[in-house]
This record gives structure tokens, C-alpha cells and sequence, in this order.
């Protein structure tokens, strides 16, 4: 579930950063018209996902694949069934 969260994460960041490109756009003396085309905002949407959704998942990955790695040496993590009966 957590990649899954990653990638929603990713896409409204997105939809954020388009939105505050818009607006800073519209503050331009010409850039009202790209602000506000919808065409135009579809691209930026597109452009900005192609670059920000990969990277909230390589950070995901990353951050998992760590904390694996330091369970795993400090001995915290599953540990191998033990063979024959219980010792006391």
C-alpha cells in the first residue's frame, strides 16, 4: 500500500505545481492566455508527472530497501526457524 500512496503522492504534487505555475504565468504580460488554456495546462500536468511520480517512487523504494538493509544487520528482522525441539 505504500507505493500506492507514493504514486497519489506524486500525482498531487503534480496537480499542485501545475497550478502554481499557472498562477505564476498569469502574473506575466502575456501569460494569461497559456495560464488559463486548458490544453496548455494539460501539457505542464504531463511534463510535471513524467519527472515528479518516478521520483516519489525511486525515494520509496530507496527508503524501504534501507530500512530492510538495517534491520537485516542488526539482527532485528525475521529470524530463521530454530532445528529440533525447545530448549530449556
Amino acid at each position: 500500500m505504500g507505493l500506492a500512496v507514493c504514486v497519489l503522492a506524486g500525482v498531487l504534487a503534480s496537480a499542485v505545481l501545475t497550478l502554481l505555475t499557472s498562477v505564476l504565468l498569469i502574473g506575466l504580460p502575456h501569460g494569461w492566455t497559456t495560464a488559463t488554456s486548458w490544453a496548455d495546462v494539460r501539457l505542464r500536468f504531463s511534463w510535471i508527472v513524467r519527472f515528479v511520480v518516478p521520483a516519489a517512487v525511486t525515494v520509496q523504494l530507496t527508503i524501504r530497501l534501507r530500512d530492510r538493509a538495517r534491520t537485516r544487520r542488526r539482527g532485528d528482522g525475521p529470524r530463521p526457524p530454530k532445528r529440533g525441539g525447545l530448549h530449556r
